[in-house]
Parts: C-alpha cells; structure tokens; sequence
C-alpha cells in the first residue's frame, strides 16, 4: 500500500542511531517524530513536500528509499545555496522598462524555447545557451535581464562576475559548478552574469597566478555552456559595457548565440522613461514632455531618472510640493558642469568675457547650415571647472557617419570661442579654450589620418617627410576653420555683444530667444556667405 501525507513528514530520530532494529515494522501509528527537517533545512526548504511511501518493500529498503526520497525532493525546490541565490520577480515585466521595443522582441524570441524547451527536442534544433547586453552604462541592463525574467515567470539567479575571483585557487570554477547545479534545481531559469568582462577577459599566455586562476574559471563557464553535459532550460545572460575584452571563445555560437546592444535611449524611449519616473511627482503644468525629452537628449536611462529624481528633492528642499522647470534646468546644469558648494568669485569683466566666448561657440554653430542645432547657454558660476557651456542638440538621423563638411563645421564651433575673445579683447585673452583647442586638434588629426580628407586618402607613419606633410595637412586645416570663424564672429558682433548682456543677467539663453532676436534686428545673418 501507499500512503500519502502532506505538510510535515515525521520519521524517527532513530534513523541517525546505531541502535536501529531493523525487524522493526513502519506502519502509520508508528510514524511520530521525525528528523527529517535536518535535510530539508540544509537545502533551504521547508518540511512541505507531498511524499510518497511504499509499505510493501523490506524495511531497511524502505528507510534508505524514503531518505533519498526526502533529499531529492527538497534539493528539486531548493532557492538557495552555500554562494547563490534564486529570485523570482513577478512583479516586474516589459512595462518596467520604457522604449527599447525592439530588443524586447528579440529577447521574447528566446522565451518560448526558455519556457517550453521541451518540445523542440523531436525538431533536432539547438536551444540557444547564452546571450549578451552590450552598451553604455545606465541604460537597464540589468533592469530588462530582471524584467525578462519576470515576462516568462522564470527564476533568476542575479551574479556579480567579481564573486568568483578569490585568492584561492580553484574556487571560481567551484563557484561555476555551484552555480548551474543550483540554476539546473529550478529550471527554468535565468543566470545574469553581471560585468561578466571580470571572467570573461581574454585568456592570456602569462605565468600569472592570478590569470590562472581565472582563466580555470573562465574555461569552467565554457564547459558548462556548451560541454559534455547540457543544461536544458537554463538561459545565461550576460552584461557588460567592454564587449572587446571579451574571450572569442565565450562569444562564440553555440554559447553566446545573440548579442544585443543596448545605446542611449532615443526619443520615443525618452519620452517613456519619463513618463514612468515621473509617476507620484507632482509638476506644474508647464512643464511638457516634448521639452523634457528635448533637454535629456544625450542622457542614459539612469541619468534621466536621477535627474527627475533629484529636480523633486531640489523642489522639497525650496518648501515646495510641485516640481518646476527650474528644478530640472538648475538639476541638469549640476549633472553636466559639475558643483560645489562655493560660488566661484569671478569679477564682472570676466562673466562678461565668458559670456562671450560662449557666444562664439553659439552664433558659429546656428549659422553653419551643417552642424547640429543650438539647444542653449548657461552660465553655472558654481562649477569647479565649466562657468560656461554650449549645448547643442544631438541629431539621430546620420549619428554614426559624418561628412566632412559636417566634421569641419564642428572644428570652427570649437574654435569660435577664441576667435570671439580675439575679436572682443585683442590681445587678453583666458585660458577658457584650453580643452577646445585639445578637441580640435584631435579631430582635426583624424580628419586627416583617420578619415582621408585631406590633399591625400593615405599618409604612411614610415618616414620624416609623410609626418611633416601630416602635420602640414593638420596645420592648414585648422587655418582654414579658424577664417571661417573669424568671418561668423564679425559679421554678428552686434549681435554676439547684445546678447551676452542678457546672458550674464539670466544665466540661461536659449535657441529660440537668439532666433526671435536676429528676425527683428540682424535678419542678414540667415543669409550669410561664406
């Protein structure tokens, strides 16, 4: 006969005796006390499994059975062990993370053969073993490994890739083993891999210990990938912001078989990561979206939140209840220029002098017709290092290739800041430009040697004379940017004089108030030659 309980299983404290008897007969009055809970315990599971018992077999058969029948059963369940443990966020789903539509639909391609991974055993196909999150940092790595999780109702078991680095030889590829044994105890399941560069580094060829170490560690997560042994319904995901130290060995199909970059988020996914960490903060109504999604432009998901975030603090700490644009403006201008907690002291000359530099940045980027558009100027006296910046916006369409007209317009923008200071002050000039002049001799090298657009495609390294042409070709460049520039800077001095005068009064000048003020005092600059 069988028989069947449930919630606590009793068995004697005998079991772990020597002075057993072994004529002893089980029967159900016989069945009291039990010790059973010591195994459960050990696998982090309580005593409330369904058992079932056969009273017909001998009776130390039955003991060693119902024993192993009790460890194999807590150990299927069991949520944790000695270095991991599992999760599981049902709470959360593809609502959690705004934007990004297309990559949830690539990840949702894996949840069926995640979920179900049985019935494609008869089609002969592989079930995919890995995948990777490659992109900047703040962008929800970790949040749409989590939210995928919570979609397909999976467990998740969340690493950091440094856990299995210890002085201790052969304690990461323990850890590995650790791992898949407890993921493959609650399939399916999900393991993220963490900043997996830590273990996933390039193995290399030096006598190092501690590279030793970790490539024993390393070449243990390969084997569990894709070993002897496989490991159905269990899916590795991993994330990492340097995809180009990675092991090709790991990279590979058949281990990693998608990898899915993760940029910064565009406008439609700006606009929805607003929209979700805006909710519970009250805002006045002037606020509206579209100006939201134009000022973060640039920021990752984790900087928007953080500056919505800290614009509501900012708002509370005035005595107020609604947050306000002025909030998110005086937040944004910390994020970017930096703070402290001291007013830089700056004599009213010099505000006046910074203001115009930063014009000549401005009024050479609105009326070059290819570079991006202006967004706006602030003066943020409480920076460390930055009293002025110019923003400008970041254009989506055509990001990743640049002409060189588009390239050579950056160049005079960069330098029209000196050349505003040269016009205004002659001689007395600030080491404002430093970084400017850093940046452009940057691109104006790879514009030569990078990018081919120079007299030549081609400039060999090998000889004396190639490195003088180069630094001819350079010198030449920022010649001709730098009399671009000059010709921007006087035909709109006027102008650039007006409006420094209301930038030092509001601190902030913005795109539109520059327009409205060239229509209705200097419309020639629209139509200027060049």
């Amino acid at each position: 006969m069988k028989f069947v309980y449930q919630k606590f299983v009793y068995f004697f404290l005998v079991l772990e005796s020597n002075a057993f008897m072994p004529k002893f007969r089980i029967n159900k009055r016989n069945v009291l006390k039990s010790y059973t809970d010591y195994y459960l315990e050990n696998f982090n599971k309580t005593a409330s499994s369904t058992f079932n018992i056969n009273f017909n077999q001998d009776d130390d058969e039955f003991i060693i059975g119902f024993k192993n029948d009790i460890v194999r059963k807590a150990k299927l369940h069991r949520k944790k062990s000695q270095n991991f443990e599992v999760f599981n966020y049902d709470d959360l789903s593809f609502e959690d993370v705004g934007g990004y539509e297309e990559i949830k639909k690539e990840l949702l391609q894996c949840s069926d053969l995640l979920t179900d991974f049985k019935k494609y055993d008869k089609y002969s196909v592989r079930v995919p073993k890995g995948l990777l999150l490659e992109g900047p940092p703040g962008n929800g790595k970790t949040l749409i490994a989590k939210c995928f999780s919570g979609e397909i109702n999976s467990s998740f078991i969340p690493v950091s890739s440094s856990q299995f680095q210890e002085k201790y030889v052969g304690v990461g590829a323990q850890r590995i083993r650790e791992l898949f044994e407890l993921a493959n105890d609650n399939v399916p399941c999900i393991i993220f891999l963490d900043e997996v560069d830590a273990i996933g580094r390039k193995r290399g060829g030096g006598e190092d210990s501690a590279n030793a170490e970790r490539d024993n560690t390393l070449n243990e997560l390969l084997v569990k990938l894709d070993g002897f042994k496989t490991s159905d319904g269990v899916f590795v995901m991993c994330a990492t912001n340097r995809a180009d130290l990675l092991d090709s060995a790991l990279l590979r199909p058949g281990r990693i078989d998608k990898k899915i970059y993760i940029p910064n988020p565009d406008n439609k996914a700006r606009e929805k990561i607003i929209k979700i960490h805006l909710k519970g903060k009250p805002y006045e109504k002037k606020i509206e979206f579209n100006n939201l999604v134009e000022m973060t432009n640039g920021l990752s998901g984790a900087e928007i939140e953080n500056l919505l975030n800290e614009a509501m603090l900012n708002a509370i700490r005035d005595n107020r209840q609604i947050m306000m644009m002025t909030d998110l403006e005086y937040i944004l201008s910390k994020i970017i220029a930096g703070y402290q907690t001291n007013e830089n002291l700056f004599s009213t000359k010099m505000i006046k002098q910074i203001s115009v530099h930063e014009l000549g940045h401005a009024m050479c980027g609105m009326l070059l017709p290819e570079h991006t558009r202006l967004s706006r100027i602030n003066l943020n006296l409480w920076s460390p290092k930055t009293p002025g910046y110019t923003i400008f916006e970041t254009n989506e369409i055509d990001a990743n290739i640049f002409t060189k007209e588009k390239l050579f317009s950056h160049l005079v923008v960069l330098l029209g800041g000196r050349i505003a200071e040269q016009i205004f002050y002659g001689e007395s000039v600030t080491t404002g430009a430093s970084k400017d002049f850093q940046e452009a001799y940057k691109l104006a090298e790879q514009m030569i040697v990078n990018y081919g657009m120079g007299t030549n495609n081609i400039y060999p390294y090998n000889s004396d004379k190639s490195k003088e042409i180069i630094d001819f070709e350079i010198s030449d460049l920022i010649k001709k940017a730098l009399v671009k520039g000059k010709h921007i800077i006087e035909e709109s001095k006027s102008l650039i004089d007006e409006m420094s005068n209301k930038l030092v009064e509001d601190k902030v000048l913005k795109r539109e108030t520059i327009e409205m003020v060239i229509s209705q005092k200097y419309p020639w600059l629209f139509e200027i030659k060049f």
